[in-house]
This record gives structure tokens, sequence and C-alpha cells, in this order.
């Protein structure tokens, strides 16, 4: 690439290409110098080119677009970076952020082709410098409070940075943080190759990620995870603890913690009150976070001290450990490398080489990998020997509950059935009860009202017989006296017949003298017991059956 780039030499009529100090996923950083008059001035260029390679434009022509309207596609971000450099120079002289100087862009005549050039102070990338210094709590909360400056000037040209992470953090020879890459690597993302190449997401705001209306407090939050990292022996949050290795799923699932809003834990490193405004910056709603970088920054400034008061505080030391971090592939069967950073002056991006202990590292690795499938594979056996043995349980007690089952529902037959003739046979059992009482009681009826009826006779015959009796004796005292009046009435009748005489109205019968009152009949006693006794008798039958005189109960 250094040759490739060459052609282009001398930059700006004066600058010439030293050595190559930086390189990411879309461009390479070089260290320039410039000779005037026996002085060297050093600078920083970082190259960028769109698109990266033709299998680009290849790749968008098979989409359907013609070579023009490629042409114009790809031309479309040149002129959104160039837009960049205008803010950057917009922000040029302000101590915490990254000097913008110039820029340069050289169109390819012969294919679509943009090489980009862009020359800035040179600096020392945090990566590097915290891997050459002991950074102390004390430069962690001067970090915060300057990158909370570069923040405030963005938010007086309301700009927001949105991808504030280490690697565009820098150092100046003075000890000043300053912020670099103002939108210029997100521009490159949006080509083809930038799509399929996304960045990390470990310090984006969750809102970002999820692609919903944020404002100027994610930019807070990618400076509390940077700082809580830098306070938590080089881990991000939710990331396995030093000096566990760390993996792409370690990472992913990390990301998955707080994008669901889990609560963090404090930082290993921190404590009191710094702990706290960490924590306040990282808060997963935004609205629970500083309100503006002001607002921070004088948080921050309230718990700096000086080097003498630091003594006092942290009588055993204040230095934040930042340990190295080493990723392994899991998914790759390639034998896995470990990386480290190497000098990234003036760049918001990353060179990694292999470490001096590779070898050491491959060994380490392979054993633990193959711990790992030793692991899994008995992980995997015991996972199915719990299962059958789960399954065979499992199916003994489903068998015995439907056999259990099948029991109880035909012992609910039997004793259906059971219940159902004992109700026929009570049912028949009542109504012969009712139908047999019934026709005792009727029977019973019918023999006292005979009774009944023969005392009854009995008695009216009786008092007829005396009745005639006294009627027949009071006859025949009177008859004689009628007797012999009707014999004189005759006699004197027929002397007298020849001479009329007046009529005389005959004399008037003489009634019968009233009879006596009859007394009532009387029944003899020991036919009476007998029907009382007859008559308790039917009662008390009544009584068991239920039933009165034939009528059977409702």
């Amino acid at each position: 690439m250094k040759i490739d780039i060459i052609k282009f030499e001398p930059f700006w009529d004066a600058w010439y290409i030293k050595d190559i100090i930086g390189e990411g996923s879309f461009g390479k950083v070089y260290s320039i110098e410039r000779n005037d008059f026996g002085n060297t001035y050093m600078a920083a260029l970082k190259h960028l080119r769109v698109p990266q390679s033709q299998s680009e434009v290849k790749s968008i022509m098979a989409d359907g677009m013609n070579k023009e309207s490629a042409e114009r596609y790809f031309e479309k971000f040149v002129e959104n970076i160039v837009e960049e450099f205008v803010l950057m120079s917009k922000l040029k002289g302000n101590s915490h952020i990254v000097s913008y100087e110039d820029h340069k862009v050289v169109k390819n005549p012969n294919k679509i082709e943009w090489d980009i050039f862009i020359r800035m102070e040179k600096l020392t990338g945090l990566i590097d410098y915290i891997s050459q210094n002991k950074i102390s709590k004390k430069d962690v909360i001067k970090l915060g409070i300057d990158i909370c400056k570069a923040l405030e000037l963005c938010q007086k040209y309301n700009i927001i940075h949105r991808d504030i992470k280490p690697e565009n953090i820098f150092v100046s020879d003075n000890g000043d943080f300053k912020l670099g890459d103002f939108g210029i690597a997100r521009q490159i993302e949006k080509t083809t190759a930038g799509l399929s190449k996304k960045g990390t997401y470990t310090y984006i705001a969750p809102e970002v990620y999820k692609g919903e209306p944020y404002g100027s407090t994610v930019d807070i939050y990618s400076l509390g995870i940077v700082m809580y990292r830098l306070l938590n022996n080089n881990r991000t949050p939710f990331m396995p603890e030093y000096p566990k290795i760390i993996s792409h799923e370690d990472r992913e699932i990390a990301l998955v913690e707080r994008m669901r809003g889990t609560k963090l834990p404090k930082p290993i490193n921190a404590d009191g009150r710094l702990a706290e405004i960490v924590l306040k910056a990282c808060e997963f709603k935004s609205e629970k976070r500083y309100s503006s970088p002001l607002s921070m920054r004088m948080e921050l400034q309230s718990i700096f001290y000086t080097d003498i008061e630091g003594k006092i505080i942290y009588p055993k030391g204040d230095i934040a450990e930042i340990k190295s971090i080493k990723y392994v592939n899991s998914n790759d069967n390639k034998e896995s490398t470990m990386f480290m950073p190497v000098s990234n002056n003036g760049i918001d991006e990353t060179k990694f080489m292999r470490s001096d202990n590779i070898d050491k590292d491959k060994a380490s690795v392979f054993k633990l990998k193959n711990k790992k499938a030793v692991y899994a594979v008995a992980g995997m056996i015991g996972i199915i020997i719990i299962s059958l043995g789960v399954y065979g349980i499992f199916q003994n007690t489903t068998n015995e509950k439907i056999n259990l089952v099948y029991d109880e529902i035909s012992e609910a037959e039997t004793n259906t059935i059971q219940i159902s003739e004992t109700e026929n046979i009570s049912e028949s059992t009542e109504e012969l009860k009712s139908t047999t009482t019934v026709t005792e009681t009727m029977t019973i009826q019918e023999t006292i009202t005979e009774k009944l009826t023969v005392a009854t006779d009995d008695n009216e015959e009786k008092e007829v017989s005396s009745g005639y009796n006294n009627q027949q004796s009071n006859s025949n005292k009177s008859e004689p006296k009628n007797i012999s009046s009707n014999k004189n009435s005759e006699k004197k009748s027929s002397e007298k017949v020849s001479v009329p005489a007046k009529e005389t109205p005959a004399p008037a019968k003489k009634m019968p003298a009233p009879a006596e009152e009859t007394p009532a009949p009387t029944i003899d006693k020991s036919l009476e017991e007998k029907i009382k006794a007859d008559r308790a008798a039917i009662e008390k039958s009544l009584n068991k059956s239920g039933t009165l005189y034939g009528n059977t109960p409702d």
C-alpha cells in the first residue's frame, strides 16, 4: 500500500511519507514530515479510498446499475466526507479536539475510484498511551473533563459525535485528551463494504443501537463506557473478569445485557463519588443520564484532586491498572491469533500485530480448546443420560397415571350401575309399599264401614221396634172408647133417619198423644271398643307408610 500511495508524493508540495503508524477497517494513517530551513515538521496523514475495492463496483452494477449510476452512487459518499471536513474546520483551534489542517481528493481517471487524504496534527492514540503508561484514577477523571469540554463545543454547533470510543480519543504531548473523527468513518460505513464491516457496538448507546430517536446524551453514554473500561481492568460491562480470555461470544452476551437494560455493576477500581458519576453517565434510560456535558464536567471537577491530595485520598495509590485484552474467535477453525495494539499516533483506528509470546499463546489456546471440547462432549453425554432417565421416569409415571385413570373410570362405572340398580329397587319397593298400604287402608276402611253400617242398622231396627211397640200400646188404650162411641152414634142415626135434623159437624177424632222422646240409640260397648282399636291401628299404619286414606306423599 505504501508503494501505491507514493505516486501521490509530495503531498501539498512539501510533505513526504515517513512511516505507517496505524491501520483500520477503512484506511491507513501515515507519519509524514516536512523539512523547511533545517527544521522538521511532523504531521499525520489519513488515507481513505472510495470504493475500497473494485469488487464493490461490480456488486453495485450487478444490482442493475450502469456505469454512470454506479459512479454517481460512490461520488455521493465522497461529497459527504468533504462536508465532514467543513465541520472539522469549524472546530479547529480547540485544545480538546484533534486539529484538522488540510485535505485533498484525487479522482482516478481510469476507473470509479477516489483517494482522499486528510492532514491533521500528530497525536498519540489512547490505546497506545495506556499500553505504554500507567494510568491513574486522576487521569481517568481528567479524560472525562477534557472530552466533556470537547462535547460542549459540539453542542454549541448542534453536533452529535455518536462514535466516542478509545480509538477516537488521543493524547497530546502535554497530557491533554482530545476527541477526533467527526463522522468520516461513519460515512465510509455506508458503502457496500462498510455495511459488511460494522464496527464494535461496545460503546454505542441503546437508543442508537435500536434505531430510536436520540439526542446529545448518547455521547455522554459512550464517554461513560470508556471511563468504565479504564476503571474496570480494561474490561467493559458484563465482560469476563481478568485474567479470563474474552471470546466474541462474550462480547455478544455483554452487548445483549446492556441493550436489555441490565443494571451495570460498579467498576472494580472505582468507588464513592467517582463510581456514581460513571454509572450515571451509563444509565440505560437517557432521561436518567446527565442532561448535558457541562453538568457531567462540573461533577467530575468537584472530585478532581492534585497529586498531594491524591496521596491523602488514596494512601495505597490511585493507579487504575490496565490489563491486556485477548480475544479468541471460538467460531473459527483456523489457528487463533492474539492481538495487541501498536502505535496509533494521530489516528482514530488501531493497527494490530502478533504479540511476542505468540507461540505460548497458541499453545495455551490449543489446550483451552481441547479442554473445552472434552468438557463439551462430557456435558452432552451427561445431558443425554439424564434426559433418557427423566424420559423413562416420565413414561412410568404416565403409564401409572393412565392405569389409575382407567381403574377410577371402571370403578365409577360400576358404582353408577349399582346406584342405578339400587335406585330402581328402592323405587319399586316404595311403589309396592305404597300400593300395599293403600290396599290395606282401603280394606280396613271397608271393614270399618261395614261394621259401622251393621251397627247402625241394628240400632235403627231396635229404635223402630221400640217406637212401634210404644205406638201400638197407645193405640190399644184409645181404641175401645172410639168403638163404643161409634156404635151409639150409629143407633141414634138409624132411629132419626126419617126426621131431618140440622147437620152437626162430626166430632173430631181425638189425636193421639205425642209419643215420648225416644232415647238415642246405644252401641254395644264391646263393639265401640273394637272400633276404637281398629281406628288406632289404621292411624298407626298410616303414619308409618306416610299415606292418609289412599293419598300418596308428594
